[in-house]
């Protein structure tokens, strides 16, 4: 999977949260990331997909080093983040951005736009004082934003171009990569497509890597190059993104697409339209053996008592006693 050149590894990365127990009483760990590796390339768009509570908005804090790991490692360009202090972390900070689900959240509502993106070139010293406001109304430009928005505040904004200015100000260090977290979940549809097209844009143009966090099938399928199947804080299935949409092998991947109905490239031999009894269990009380079992209808006696890891099947990753 890896014919360009590695940017970033995840490695075996966990995020436990300990919870809240009675006097006395034991510790109770909610497991959001358990286990979860992959590998992303220059240039390309990595997706993490899965219901929400999976644990894919955990692995983008943990990228981000907006949270600590409990465990497992993550390398950028070779590097172990952990590691970094100083400028090496400053660096860090500036090759990889984050575009956050609430664009207006997001922006700090008292500054002007001018202000807001005109602070990571000071910050990073990437610009003479006097060139700053050109390099911020250039990229604005390349977002879709005339100058006219520079002294105006967020809210005299709608979601769509608040969101096109968060993508601004991420572009303004010219990093490596981006974690985009579920970036088009917060606007309406037809604002979606606009910034949908935006992304691709800037993903030729600059060659920017990008980790696509997002429940939504159809930016996945447009977008991506290479899809990561979450549930649970486990990823079962890990493949190219043509690969899953026309194949999918493990039975929650076939639950995803064929609960999305414009999704239409599955073969019917691979789609699953009864999700089995059960509800989802708890991320804090696991059930012993495959974590989809309790809702699996394709289910083995083997998948009770035995988890299953994620191996090499048919060129792809996959977490399943079927194969």
């Amino acid at each position: 999977m890896n014919e360009k050149q590695n940017l970033l590894s995840v490695e075996a990365l966990k995020k436990y949260f300990q919870l809240k127990s009675g006097f006395g009483g034991p510790k109770k760990f909610l497991k959001a990331v358990d286990g979860v590796s992959f590998d992303v390339n220059e240039n390309a768009v990595f997706a993490i997909v899965g219901e929400s509570g999976c644990g894919k908005t955990t692995v983008a804090r943990l990228l981000m080093k907006l949270l600590e790991p409990t465990d497992g490692k993550i390398m950028f360009k070779g590097r172990d983040v952990a590691a970094l202090k100083g400028g090496d972390l400053m660096a860090f900070r500036r090759s990889v951005q984050i575009v956050f689900q609430d664009p207006f959240a997001s922006l700090n509502p008292r500054m002007r736009i001018v202000d807001a993106l005109s602070e990571p070139f000071k910050i990073h010293k990437l610009a003479p004082k006097h060139e700053i406001k050109d390099r911020v109304r250039e990229i604005l430009m390349k977002v879709g934003i005339t100058d006219e928005a520079l002294y105006r505040y967020p809210h005299e904004f709608s979601g769509g171009q608040r969101q096109r200015i968060c993508i601004a100000r991420a572009l303004t260090v010219s990093p490596s990569l981006i974690v985009a977290d579920e970036p088009l979940s917060a606007l309406d549809v037809s604002i979606q497509a606009q910034i949908l097209n935006l992304l691709q844009d800037i993903k030729k143009e600059t060659g920017i890597a990008l980790v696509l966090i997002s429940h939504d099938l159809r930016v996945v399928h447009y977008l991506s190059d290479e899809v990561a199947v979450m549930y649970l804080g486990r990823i079962v299935e890990r493949a190219k993104t043509e690969a899953i949409f026309s194949g999918p092998l493990h039975p929650y991947t076939m639950l995803l697409l064929s609960s999305a109905p414009e999704i239409r490239r599955i073969k019917p031999e691979n789609r699953t339209r009864s999700v089995g009894s059960g509800d989802v269990p708890s991320p804090v009380n696991l059930p012993q053996g495959c974590a989809f079992h309790t809702r699996c209808p394709k289910r083995l006696a083997v998948c009770d008592k035995v988890e299953p890891v994620l191996k090499e099947t048919n060129g792809r990753q996959v977490a399943c006693h079927l194969y």
